[in-house]
């Protein structure tokens, strides 16, 4: 997990000085800036890019926090992941033939 101290960092009056080249920066590197006002962490500036990949994986998570939170769906886990252990399971080549894949 990243800490936003150890972020670069940029205070308000200059971030609007340099807001151009900033924003270039920012796209082109990926590497989010934390911007401060009197001193203070005030906002992070991120790219889209990481933006959106931020969200995808906070769906993600969500969806995985669903499923771990449905008892039939962990039952279900567990029922199979016994079967994969006593032999019982499908084999990953018969599995794509059954799928077409």
């Amino acid at each position: 997990m990243i800490n936003a101290l150890s972020l670069p960092f940029i205070g308000s009056h200059e971030f609007r000085k340099e807001l151009t080249r900033l924003l270039d920066n920012v796209k082109e590197t990926n590497e989010p800036i934390v911007i401060t006002n009197q001193g203070k962490p005030s906002a992070i500036l991120t790219s889209v890019d990481s933006y959106n990949q931020l969200h995808e994986m906070i769906d993600e998570l969500q969806i995985a926090i669903r499923e771990l939170a449905d008892k039939e769906y962990i039952s279900e886990l567990i029922t199979q992941k016994k079967k994969i252990k006593s032999g019982k399971g499908i084999a990953a080549k018969d599995l794509y033939k059954q799928l077409g894949i």
